[in-house]
């Protein structure tokens, strides 16, 4: 999974899944209007990876914790705990 801050101030946060370097699946989390944007799918992955539904709340709860926390770039975040 992969996270990216699209608009911090206007707290909305891009995720993907990729597979094979291929994105599957990108989900746009607007927290300031509630709504979930997803365009892609993780179904042809349904016999590595956990459902769409998995992903979509995963990545509503990330885009939450980066805005509350004012975390801008996500990799840098999770790089300090390496």
């Amino acid at each position: 999974m992969l996270f990216c801050i699209h608009h911090f101030l206007r707290k909305q946060v891009t995720g993907t899944i990729s597979y094979n370097d291929i994105i599957q699946m990108t989900v746009l989390v607007d927290l300031k209007s509630g709504t979930v944007n997803v365009e892609g799918s993780v179904e042809e992955l349904k016999e590595i990876a956990m459902d769409e539904e998995f992903y979509i709340k995963t990545f509503k709860s990330q885009a939450e914790f980066f805005i509350e926390n004012n975390i801008s770039n996500p990799k840098k975040y999770y790089d300090q705990f390496k």
